[in-house]
């Protein structure tokens, strides 16, 4: 297991936003990202709280343990799986290392 160290710092006189150190290297958080997330999961799936998240991820790993056998239908299991690409593109966007001059 890989242990990094992370530190949430507050924004500096030459960031706009909130900066995230893993590290030694700075990040900035893209809070746009997380938003285009949330906005593309209500197209699938209703959000009334954070929980909605974790049920969904539940959801989607009992479903795909059923699914195995042949028992449940694609559709139940296709908002879980736009769910899963959903959180990769968040992942995948939601940190921009900073590049120092």
């Amino acid at each position: 297991m890989i242990h990094t160290e992370m530190e949430l710092q507050k924004p500096e006189s030459t960031y706009d936003q909130d900066v995230l150190k893993i590290d030694d290297t700075l990040y900035t958080v893209n809070v746009q990202e997380i938003e285009a997330f949330i906005e593309q999961c209500r197209r699938f799936m209703p959000i009334q709280s954070n929980n909605d998240f974790e049920l969904m991820t539940q959801e989607i790993s009992d479903s795909l343990v059923e699914f195995t056998r042949g028992d449940v239908p694609m559709e139940q299991v296709r908002p879980q799986l736009l769910f899963l690409r959903e959180i990769g593109f968040l992942l995948k966007g939601l940190l921009t290392p900073i590049e120092e001059d």
